[in-house]
């Protein structure tokens, strides 16, 4: 027969096995007596029957009886998790230049017998951008010595850190991801090896931004590695979640509904390589720190979030034999079941789960527990394991959010969501970041945004529906009017997704006939408009949209510490009043008028004035070709832009730019304890008021044109008058102090969970019941 025709009849023949495995093995946990008859069976096979076959005893009540269980345990479990292929393609173009530093971790701690093949399998990968961080617990078997033998042949991408005692804990991951400097990490166990291009096939994943973990294929073999056992793939099929042959990219929520709600099909952590997520408050969780079965499982559970995991057949990753026996006895310990408590409570708090996930992975231990222990009472299996409390955490879960982004480029419609989007996921949100590409990415704005959240790159919105469903989005935030209409359009049909908008003030900018086509899908789609400044609603009034889904939420920017850059680095001598212009190099934006602005003021008050421009688009091509005063510098974009702020005396943001609303720029600087002078646009003159006057300067504008004549008399007023400068920079403090994190974080959440709460029903919410 041909394979194919073969198909069938092992699909019935596993059907029939599941069938009869379910039917003994419930027989078994649910009736007393007939466990107590195994019992007395099992005891007097090994008094008679062992002695004399003691194969056939081993296969009676070992092997046949850990086969039957499994059949069990997994019999609800679906054949085969459909990946999707078409939503995150596996064969994107590696870039030259694509080659991302890897930290490679060895924690080491009496494993002398495996280390030399352990770290010739390191040093000797095809891929060659890591760095190696050695580090002994205080071995005594000689593995000190081998790990300072390594240290000393490859001393150019070789630390090493010796402790004293045995401090392999969770403590010491804590610090060795405080050391890593690269991107990603790969946390290489001593007592395994691996291929020789492991990371040359699980680093080329990473080409997708949101790609989090991605893991190769685990042989596990005898001690000393001569023989191969089985694979992760044989692993997987227990979990009946089938790797295939080919590569894969799935979403953690997919992954984790269907497969890793249970266990997850990675015997080591040694087979991964994930991003390096900077800050992790899980490293420094004592509950995860004393974990012991399910402590890589939660470190995943964290790491992918929101992102999305891939896997290659062509890495090899090879582990000991005896990591097959730890899982199985500790089945028989109440710390297995407590532990998986604890993942159960991660699981509802971090991810949009199926109804019935919860209620499976308690069916699935409850019965382990029956079949592997004497004490099978309900009450002493609570104790361990309680579908109670884990349904009281439920309440704590915050919505997976979809931060929509027109390109990572300059701008405050552009910078203000990544602004967002990392200040949401410091404080515990699922955040996923769209980049739609409208722009050419600028390196430093996609160096703003958080590594720990995954940047999502569509080829085409039209897959937008099916990749926010596929990765457990329940909200998406935009920033931009194309964003807008294209996020409400493709999920026109989803009302289980709820949209919110933020204006940043381009719809008045919009003309009426666009409008007019655009506004009737946005006033039937968007759930919730975030308006900046009262200038924002007039075109929305105009149109009858109900002013009850807006809602006025003002720009605010994270705090960070800030080192003045060094005037001599700019060519700015110390004793020069230096002005500083951040902003897109926009015509509207006014770098032109600057330059005439401090031209002129130079002239009036014949004091040393310098003008600082930073920023990149198409006036700073123009200006840098042609601009020859020694007094100007333009320096093209920064990121660090509080540190220019800093080491000048005063911003200046001579904006005409009609869609000017609440500009990040202006609390930069402020935030940076520099007065500023600026257009009197949108909420500019409110931003710098206090309760003691203005922390800076405004001007208007004379029919949307800049007054260089009155523009320099401002600055002139500065220069020479020290008691006006001083007393404008002594409010800067509290003018500073109204844009506070907290507060904009805490509005916006008020949105999203009002939205979530009269949308969703929770686990907390549902009435299926546990049994």
């Amino acid at each position: 027969m041909h394979k194919y025709q073969l198909k069938p009849l092992e699909r019935g023949g596993r059907h029939i096995i599941r069938a009869t495995a379910k039917f003994l093995v419930k027989q078994y946990v649910s009736n007393n007596w007939i466990r107590r008859c195994y019992i007395w069976t099992k005891d007097l096979s090994a008094k008679i029957v062992m002695p004399v076959f003691p194969l056939l005893h081993e296969l009676l009540f070992q092997k046949l009886t850990l086969y039957l269980r499994k059949q069990y345990l997994y019999r609800d479990r679906s054949s085969h998790i459909p990946i999707s292929t078409s939503l995150y393609p596996t064969a994107a173009p590696i870039a030259a230049n694509f080659s991302p530093k890897v930290s490679v971790i060895v924690f080491s701690y009496n494993q002398a017998e495996f280390l030399r093949q352990r770290l010739n399998s390191i040093y000797q990968q095809t891929f060659t951008n890591f760095e190696v961080i050695l580090l002994d617990g205080g071995s005594t078997d000689g593995s000190k010595d081998i790990l300072e033998e390594y240290q000393y042949r490859y001393p150019q991408v070789t630390r090493y850190a010796f402790y004293e005692k045995n401090s392999v804990t969770m403590g010491q991951w804590s610090r060795a991801f405080t050391m890593a400097r690269g991107d990603l990490i790969w946390i290489a166990e001593s007592d395994s090896y691996c291929s020789y291009n492991f990371l040359a096939e699980l680093v080329r994943c990473f080409i997708n931004e949101a790609v989090m973990l991605a893991f190769g294929l685990s042989v596990c073999g005898d001690s000393r590695f001569a023989k191969s056992m089985h694979n992760s793939k044989e692993h997987s099929q227990k979990l009946h979640f089938e790797l295939g042959p080919d590569p894969f990219v799935i979403s953690a929520h997919r992954l984790v509904n269907k497969a890793w709600f249970i266990k997850t099909n990675l015997p080591r952590i040694s087979s991964t390589v994930f991003r390096h997520p900077r800050k992790l408050e899980l490293l420094n969780n004592k509950n995860w720190q004393r974990m012991t079965i399910c402590r890589d499982w939660m470190l995943y559970l964290h790491l992918i979030r929101g992102g999305l995991v891939a896997y290659s057949p062509h890495a090899t990753n090879y582990i000991p034999l005896y990591q097959n026996d730890v899982e199985e006895n500790a089945c028989r310990t109440d710390f297995y079941y407590q532990e998986h408590e604890q993942v159960a409570k991660a699981l509802t708090s971090l991810y949009r789960l199926e109804v019935d996930v919860v209620i499976r992975q308690r069916r699935i231990l409850k019965s382990l527990w029956l079949a592997s222990r004497m004490d099978c009472s309900e009450e002493s299996f609570k104790k361990c394991y309680d579908y109670e409390r884990i349904q009281k955490n439920a309440a704590e879960h915050k919505p997976n959010i979809l931060m929509a982004s027109f390109a990572l480029t300059a701008g405050g419609g552009e910078t203000f969501p990544i602004k967002l989007a990392n200040i949401l996921k410091a404080a515990g949100y699922g955040i996923t970041f769209l980049n739609c590409h409208k722009a050419p990415t600028e390196a430093g704005i996609r160096q703003m945004l958080h590594p720990s959240i995954p940047l999502l790159e569509l080829d085409t919105l039209s897959k937008l529906g099916s990749a926010v469903d596929d990765m457990g989005i329940e909200l998406v935030h935009s920033h931009h009017s194309w964003v807008d209409v294209c996020v409400s359009y493709f999920l026109e049909n989803s009302p289980h997704i709820h949209l919110v908008v933020t204006t940043h003030g381009i719809y008045e900018m919009t003309p009426p006939a666009v409008l007019a086509q655009i506004f009737p899908l946005l006033k039937k789609r968007v759930n919730k408009f975030v308006y900046l400044t009262d200038k924002n609603l007039p075109v929305f009034m105009s149109h009858q949209f109900d002013l009850g889904s807006f809602v006025k939420i003002g720009n605010a920017l994270d705090i960070i510490p800030i080192t003045p850059v060094p005037r001599q680095t700019l060519g700015v001598p110390e004793d020069a009043f230096l002005i500083c212009l951040v902003s897109r190099a926009i015509p509207e934006k006014g770098w032109g008028e600057a330059i005439e602005i401090v031209k002129l003021a130079r002239k009036i008050s014949k004091k040393n004035i310098h003008l600082l421009l930073i920023g990149t688009g198409p006036e700073y091509e123009r200006l840098r070709f042609i601009v020859e005063d020694n007094f100007v510098h333009l320096i093209g974009f920064r990121g660090n832009v509080r540190d220019y702020f800093a080491t000048s005396d005063l911003g200046f943001l001579p904006s005409r730019y009609p869609a000017e609303s609440f500009p990040l720029v202006l609390i930069e600087c402020l935030l940076s304890n520099r007065p500023i002078l600026a257009s009197n646009l949108g909420e500019i003159e409110n931003m710098i008021s206090t309760s003691k006057g203005h922390a800076g300067m405004v001007f208007d504008l004379n029919n949307w044109t800049i007054p260089i004549s009155h523009v320099a008399s401002l600055i002139v007023k500065y220069v020479e008058n020290t008691n006006l400068y001083l007393d404008h920079l002594q409010k800067v403090p509290e003018a500073a102090a109204k844009f506070d994190p907290v507060t904009l974080f805490k509005k916006y959440e008020s949105v999203y969970l009002e939205l979530i709460k009269n949308g969703s029903t929770s686990l907390s919410e549902t009435t299926v019941h546990p049994n």
